[in-house]
């Protein structure tokens, strides 16, 4: 057994580690896939996970605070789930009541919306037909007419679709409520045990789990969630504050579903690649088409206004070291969209730079990284603290 491992381990390095980085690549990959096959079974507690990260800064804070009560420790976890909940729920409920109205409203609107755009079209292309027709085909004008048809056919075919969709999973959600209010309970009291009993937590699996193991595993979680889910974070910070901009750009140009068209924008931006410019440029150019120059010049100068605002606030939140080559994302945003859907938009390039975390912990280069300004401004607030801790010593 020694001596095939040590031929294996000859192999390797003859070859330069490729073999123990593909084998690696494999392993991570067939882990994200395993995570994704069995979310739909502990989303709950994933999600409480989630909230209980975020609540710790906070929980520390007040625990700090509170130090003298008995039971600071539950008050402090009860505080702060209350006030994130609390904000979420009226979040949620703000933001679903307008967009279920604005969506309602646009779903009505669409027919007539395609009407107009392919009046403008066929004005257009009946335009350029008389000054050009002795250039073009004498069927020509003819196809173009049975193609915006047939576009049009399709796109009022789409909201009928949509809305049969829409109403059906609204009869869904009634039908599975039993099952919504069930995990939302479980996430509920999943933070609750997450954050009040994390040292608890944490103290088991130290126990329990082999000591190098812990510290492999400590290495690339830390390496995960710098470069990784730190990233998230910011991106979806940056998406939050243009989704904003997006919003109020709209409401003061007076256009309607403001609200309903940002929140999507804004979610597109999340997306790698994507981002809000292709929608946002795409309406500019067809408001053009449709000779609507005031909302082509708006959309154009909201796009600007999100572009240099995008370029102040991300150096300053996200780090150099952070993300992945552009062919590098689309490539695993495509392989992520062919193998889970929709969902493989973003766990694509997730697990792609889960892969790279993890050769870089292999290789023990994470510890050369450079943290993102906003963890190198909280370390160096831990350490003051440290510091004013052992003088008052």
């Amino acid at each position: 057994m020694g001596s095939m491992l040590d031929r294996l381990s000859a192999w390797n390095t003859s070859l330069n580690g490729i073999p123990r980085r593909m084998g690696i690549i494999v392993l991570v990959l067939a882990l994200c896939l395993l995570a994704v096959r069995l979310f739909p079974y502990f989303w709950p507690f994933a999600l409480a996970l989630v909230f209980a990260a975020l609540l710790e800064p906070v929980a520390r804070l007040l625990r700090r605070a509170l130090k003298r009560l008995k039971a600071a420790r539950i008050i402090a976890t009860l505080l702060c789930m209350a006030l994130l909940f609390g904000l979420l729920t009226a979040l949620i409920l703000l933001a679903s009541n307008r967009a279920v109205h604005e969506g309602v409203n646009l779903l009505r609107a669409i027919p007539d919306l395609a009407r107009s755009l392919y009046n403008a079209l066929t004005d257009l292309v009946n335009r350029l037909y008389a000054d050009y027709q002795h250039l073009l085909p004498e069927n020509f004008l003819t196809n173009v007419n049975n193609a915006l048809n047939n576009l049009l056919s399709q796109v009022v075919s789409f909201a009928g679709n949509l809305s049969t969709r829409i109403a059906g999973f609204t009869i869904n959600t009634a039908t599975s409520l039993p099952i919504i209010i069930l995990s939302i309970i479980f996430t509920i009291m999943g933070t609750f045990y997450f954050s009040y009993d994390r040292e608890r937590i944490t103290g088991y699996f130290d126990r329990t789990v082999p000591a190098k193991t812990m510290t492999h595993y400590r290495l690339i979680k830390d390496g995960v969630f710098t470069a990784l889910f730190g990233q998230i974070k910011a991106q979806m910070f940056i998406s939050f504050v243009l989704t904003l901009i997006i919003i109020a750009g709209l409401l003061i140009m007076g256009k309607p579903y403001a609200i309903l068209l940002g929140i999507l924008i804004g979610i597109a931006d999340v997306l790698p690649v994507i981002g809000a410019g292709l929608f946002l440029n795409s309406w500019a150019i067809v408001a053009l088409i449709m000779g609507d120059y005031y909302t082509a010049i708006g959309l154009f100068i909201i796009y600007l206004v999100t572009i240099t605002t995008r370029q102040i606030i991300e150096p300053r939140i996200v780090g150099k070291q952070l993300g992945l080559y552009p062919l590098v994302t689309m490539i695993s945003m495509f392989a992520g969209f062919q193998m889970v859907g929709t969902l493989g938009l973003i766990a694509g390039p997730m697990a792609a730079n889960i892969c790279r975390v993890v050769l870089d912990a292999d290789a023990g280069k994470l510890a050369s990284r450079e943290q993102p300004p906003i963890s190198q401004w909280l370390e160096k607030q831990k350490n003051k603290r440290k510091q004013a801790r052992s003088r008052k010593k």
